[in-house]
C-alpha cells in the first residue's frame, strides 16, 4: 500500500480537523526549511503541540503505519540535520540516541525522549521515508518547570493553610479533594472532580472546612498525579495580638491575618482613661511610637518607652483595612497588665432608656475578649448573639459592636416595646480560656411613650421643706434640646435655661440644676424648699432640635411622710389606778369635742384650698397651646427600678 492511499483513510486527515496541509513525496535531497518549504497537515504527527515538565518522558509519533523498508527520521529543535531513529549515522548521534532518544514502537514512526531538558523546547520534526516518497510532521514542544507541591505539609503536619488559593499546584488540570478521615474510614469516596483549581467542597453542615484534607491533582506537563495533604485551621480574617515586655519598653502588636485586604489605619485606646493613639509608621511622641513591618504587611505595633502607671493595663487596638471598594474595621484587646485581671463587665449603664416602638441598643462590654454573649429579658426571654447575626437578616434583633474579640457585646432591637421589654435585664458573657463560669450583670430598661423621659423615674420622693430634684432627658441621650419647661401641680408654668440660677430663681425658689445642659439633652430643675402645693404631678416638656413639636413627660412628686406613723403620745395623767374621775371624764369629753370641731374646720379649709388649686390648674391647662390635644397628662406606669431616685441620676443611656 502506498502512502497516497494511506493518507486518504487516516481519520486525522478529515477536513474539519485539518488546520495545515502537507505536500508529500518530495525528494529527500530537495528538503529545505520545513516551515517555509513545506505545508504540514495537522494530524499526521501526534500531538501537534505538547507541554511537558522538565525531567518527564515525551512521546512523539507519525500516525502512518510503517512498512518493511521504511525509514523514520527525527530532527531536534535548532538542528539542520535529520537523524535516523534506527541508527546508521555517526557515532556521536548514536551515543546521544542511546542515552536519550529511543524508538517508541514498531508500528509507527515514533520517538521517546527520556528525560526532557530545557534545551528540548522548540519544534521537533518526524519524517517517514518510503523509497523516494516521504511525509513530515512538526510538533511544538514547550518545556516547563516541574510542578511542586504547595508548601503546606503533607498529612496536615505542616503549617495550616491561610488561604484556599494556596492548595492548588501550578498548572492544575483537575483535582480531587476529600477529607482524610473519610478516606481512612472507608467512606464511599464519591468526590466530584474539580477543574483548573482545587477548592474545598464546603456545605451547610461544614461551612469552615476546618480539618485535614487529601488532595489528588493532575497537573500540566506531568503524567504522574500529585498527592498531598492540607490542614485547614482558620480561613477567616482575624487579628493576632502579642505583648513583648522589657525593662525599659513594652511592645503591643496587632497583626491582621488571612485576608487579601490591606491595612489602612491603626488605633490604640487605653481603657483606663480613654487615651487614643493614631499609630502611624514614622510618627510618634517621646514615649509612644509605631513598630512593625509596615501597613503593607498588615502589621501594627505600639512601642511604649518607659511604661508606667496606666500604660500597664488593658488596651484596645482597632484596625481599618480594605481596598478601593470596601473598608472594614475590626479590633482586639491587648492586655499589658502585670497580673491577669478576672473577666468582668465594664462600662455598663445602670439604666437604659428608649422610646416606645423605636430602634434601640443595649450594651454589655467586657474587659477581655469573649467567645459569646447573650441577654435575658424581664420576662425570661433569651437573646443569643453572634457576629454573623446582622441587620440585613430580617431578624427582630441583631448584634451590635465591632467584635467579640474586643469584648464588645451589644444587641439592637428593631423596636423596643414597653409591655415586652421594659424591666430588669441581665447580660452574660463567656470566655472559656479564662473561666468556665459566665459573668453576668443586671440593668434596668425604661421605655417612654415620647422622646423624653425622667432619669429619676416616674415617681420622685421628697420631704416638705427640703430641696428636691426633677428633670427629663432626651432620647437618645445627648440629643440637643432647643428649650425645656415645667408645669407645677398648681398650674404654674415656666421655662428653664442656664441663666436661671440660685441668684436668679423663677418664682423665688425654682432654678436650674448646675448639671443642666440643653445642648446635651438634659433638662433639670431644683426646688429650693418643697411646699405642700408642690406635691402632685409635674409636667416636663421640651422641643428636640429638628422636631416640629415638643415632647411631654409626667413625673409625680410624692410626699415621703404621707402615710407614716405619727409621733408618740404622752400617757394621759388623769388615768390613775385604772379609774377616771368625773372631772377627767368631763375634760376628755370637752377636749374630744374641741378636737373634732377643729378637725372639721381644718378639713373644710383644706378642701376649699385644694378645690381652688384644681380650678386654677384647669384654667392654666386650657390656656396652654401645647396641651390642647392632651388636656390631662396621666402618670406613666410604676417605675421599674426600685430606689431609682438615688442611683438613676448618675445613669447613662445605652443608646
Amino acid at each position: 500500500m502506498s502512502l497516497k492511499s494511506l493518507i486518504g483513510v487516516l481519520p486525522f486527515a478529515q477536513p474539519q480537523r485539518s488546520f495545515q496541509r502537507a505536500q508529500l513525496f518530495r525528494p529527500l535531497d530537495g528538503a529545505g526549511n520545513l516551515l517555509t518549504s513545506f505545508e504540514v497537515q495537522h494530524g499526521y504527527i501526534y500531538p501537534p503541540a505538547v507541554t511537558v515538565a522538565e525531567g518527564e518522558v515525551m512521546h512523539l509519533r507519525l500516525l502512518v503505519p510503517m512498512q518493511e523498508g521504511d525509514r523514520c527520521l527525527y530532527r531536534e529543535p535548532g538542528s539542520p540535520t535529520d537523524i535516523d531513529v534506527h541508527g546508521g549515522d555517526n557515532g556521536a548521534n548514536r551515543r546521544r540516541r542511546t542515552n536519550k532518544l529511543l524508538r517508541f514502537g514498531d508500528a509507527e514512526c515514533s520517538i521517546r525522549v527520556n528525560p526532557v531538558h530545557r534545551r528540548d523546547g522548540g519544534f521537533w520534526r518526524l519524517t517517514l521515508v518510503r523509497g523516494t516518497e516521504r511525509i513530515r510532521g512538526v510538533t511544538m514542544v514547550d518545556v516547563i518547570e516541574r510542578p511542586a507541591v504547595p508548601e503546606i505539609g503533607a498529612g496536615g503536619s505542616g503549617t495550616p493553610v491561610s488561604s484556599l488559593d494556596e492548595i492548588s499546584p501550578e498548572r492544575t488540570e483537575y483535582c480531587f479533594v476529600q477529607r482524610q478521615s473519610s478516606m481512612e474510614g472507608g467512606g464511599d469516596g464519591v468526590v466530584v472532580p474539580m477543574y483548573e483549581r482545587c477548592h474545598l467542597p464546603l456545605s451547610e453542615t461544614d461551612p469552615t472546612g476546618a480539618g485535614v484534607w487529601s488532595v489528588i491533582a493532575g497537573v500540566q506537563g506531568q503524567m504522574r498525579e500529585m498527592s498531598y495533604g492540607i490542614h485547614i485551621e482558620n480561613k477567616e480574617e482575624q487579628i493576632v495580638t502579642a505583648v513583648d515586655k522589657e525593662l525599659d519598653y513594652h511592645v503591643l502588636s496587632c497583626t491582621l491575618q488571612y485576608t487579601k485586604l490591606t491595612l489602612k489605619f491603626c488605633r490604640f485606646v487605653r481603657l483606663a482613661d480613654g487615651l487614643g493613639l493614631n499609630v502611624v509608621p514614622g510618627i510618634g511622641t517621646p514615649r509612644y511610637g509605631y513598630i512593625g513591618a509596615g501597613f503593607e504587611r498588615n502589621e501594627c505595633g505600639l512601642e511604649i518607652l518607659g511604661p508606667e502607671g496606666l500604660d500597664k493595663g488593658t488596651w484596645k487596638c482597632l484596625l481599618g483595612y480594605g481596598d478601593e471598594a470596601v473598608t472594614k474595621v475590626s479590633g482586639a484587646i491587648v492586655d499589658n497588665s502585670d497580673t491577669s485581671p478576672p473577666l468582668a463587665i465594664v462600662g455598663r449603664d445602670v439604666t437604659a432608656t428608649a422610646q416606645n416602638g423605636t430602634t434601640a441598643s443595649l450594651l454589655c462590654n467586657a474587659n477581655q475578649p469573649i467567645d459569646y454573649c447573650w441577654f435575658r429579658g424581664p420576662h425570661g426571654q433569651f437573646y443569643s448573639l453572634s457576629e454573623s447575626l446582622t441587620h440585613g437578616d430580617g431578624a427582630p434583633y441583631w448584634y451590635s459592636g465591632i467584635a467579640l474579640s474586643m469584648g464588645e457585646c451589644g444587641i439592637t432591637f428593631a423596636a423596643l416595646v414597653d409591655g415586652e421589654h421594659a424591666g430588669r435585664w441581665h447580660c452574660y458573657v463567656g470566655n472559656g480560656h479564662v473561666s468556665a463560669l459566665e459573668v453576668s450583670a443586671s440593668f434596668e430598661v425604661r421605655i417612654s411613650p415620647s422622646q423624653i423621659i425622667s432619669p429619676a423615674g416616674d415617681r420622685v420622693e421628697a420631704v416638705l421643706g427640703f430641696p428636691a430634684l426633677l428633670g427629663c432627658d432626651s432620647i437618645p441621650r445627648g440629643t440637643p434640646l432647643q428649650y425645656c419647661r415645667f408645669v407645677t401641680p398648681a398650674g404654674e408654668a415656666f421655662s428653664l435655661n442656664e441663666n436661671v440660677t440660685t441668684e436668679r430663681p423663677v418664682l423665688g425658689r425654682f432654678y436650674s440644676n448646675p448639671n443642666h445642659n440643653l445642648a446635651k439633652g438634659s433638662c433639670s430643675l431644683v426646688i429650693a424648699a418643697v411646699r405642700e402645693e408642690d406635691f402632685g404631678q409635674w409636667i416636663c416638656a421640651g422641643k428636640i432640635e429638628g422636631h416640629p413639636v415638643e415632647h411631654i413627660y409626667g413625673v409625680l412628686l410624692h410626699n415621703r411622710d404621707d402615710g407614716g406613723a405619727s409621733g408618740g403620745e404622752n400617757e394621759d395623767p388623769t388615768v390613775a389606778g385604772g379609774t377616771l374621775s368625773a372631772a377627767s371624764i368631763s375634760g376628755m369629753v370637752i377636749g374630744a369635742v374641741a378636737v373634732v370641731g377643729g378637725a372639721v374646720a381644718v378639713g373644710y379649709w383644706q378642701f376649699r384650698k385644694r378645690l381652688h388649686r384644681q380650678t386654677v390648674a384647669a384654667n392654666e391647662e386650657i390656656q396652654m397651646r401645647t396641651l390642647e390635644e392632651r388636656p390631662r397628662i396621666s402618670v406613666l406606669s410604676t417605675s421599674i427600678s426600685e430606689g431609682s431616685s438615688s442611683s438613676s441620676t448618675n445613669s447613662r443611656t445605652a443608646l
